[in-house]
């Protein structure tokens, strides 16, 4: 009667085991099946995952995504690698692939709203294009945030990068004078490039992070798109009391520009006050990249202050 007793509690127990075992599994199921409404910056309504788990991000967003725990399964191969991310040994492929996409079965897929085949991309699945030059780092953070069901962290994460560089910026104006104007400028052997705000390069650090000040005539000469090319004879007009060049290596260029008397008679030049930097880190905008740029810079303003 007392091995009866012991069989059947066992029984019960494991038909019980078995019960939560699939409550769990159907918890799961319909989890991973929920889907909410995703309203982009165009104001199109996109039906996404709640909690979506094989990300495709074919934008220069990975950073974002990385910060926030979240290993897309592949990324842009447009974009180059970056020491401040450890991009290498994850999956890349072109962004206009739709068959090398559609071979991953993503259940999420970020692009931008200028890649000429998201319609053939919303076919794999849910799409989202976004345009980041509507947004500054710490929106595009939240947005990313909003997509993977991490908008409390991303809020909690841009806000504490956002004091930090707000911090730093205060210290450097503190050191170097609060009103001195900065300019960033991609000196080629035969182009000069200039870049705003919100363009990479280090603009989101200098500008929107630390508070410095654009070049008030490359500010008026500068079109919505936030970069221009540059006459060589509005070198000196455009450059500000600090000069930011990224390069290929971070080093100064070597070209005929930055040895002729352009060059040498520019302001920032004679005053010490260029900041050479790694170009391939420097084009990224997300919170790593951002952070670890401004620490660059702030080290190098600061520099025998």
């Amino acid at each position: 009667m007392k091995k009866l007793f012991y069989f059947m509690l066992c029984l019960l127990l494991f038909l019980a085991a078995c019960g939560n075992n699939d409550e769990s599994k159907d918890a799961a199921s319909k989890e991973n099946t929920e889907t909410k409404t995703y309203t982009t910056g165009e104001g199109d309504k996109v039906q996404i995952p709640k909690n979506p788990k094989r990300v495709l991000d074919l934008t220069a967003n990975y950073g974002n995504f990385k910060k926030l725990g979240i290993k897309p399964i592949a990324i842009t191969s447009v974009f180059p690698d970056s020491k401040y991310l450890d991009m290498a040994n994850i999956k890349k492929i072109d962004p206009e692939d739709v068959e090398a996409a559609a071979k991953l079965k993503p259940d999420l897929i970020i692009t931008y709203k200028e890649n000429k085949n998201n319609k053939k991309l919303e076919k794999i699945a849910p799409t989202v294009p976004i345009k980041v030059q509507n947004m500054d780092y710490k929106d595009t953070h939240i947005e990313i945030g909003k997509l993977v069901n991490k908008e409390a962290k991303a809020k909690k994460q841009a806000s504490k990068l956002s004091s930090k560089l707000a911090k730093d910026g205060k210290e450097i104006k503190k050191a170097i004078g609060e009103d001195k104007t900065f300019s960033i400028m991609d000196i080629q052997a035969k182009d000069i490039y200039q870049f705003g705000p919100r363009f990479g390069r280090g603009s989101e650090a200098i500008y929107e992070g630390f508070g410095l000040k654009e070049d008030p005539e490359a500010k008026q000469a500068m079109p919505k798109e936030k970069f221009m090319k540059v006459p060589k004879e509005k070198f000196n007009t455009y450059s500000g009391d600090y000069l930011l060049v990224p390069t290929k290596d971070g080093q100064k260029p070597n070209n005929d520009f930055v040895k002729s008397n352009t060059w040498k008679n520019n302001q920032a030049v004679q005053n010490g006050n260029v900041v050479y930097y790694a170009m391939d880190e420097a084009i990224y905008a997300d919170l790593i990249s951002v952070e670890k740029q401004a620490d660059l810079f702030k080290k190098e303003l600061l520099k025998n202050k």
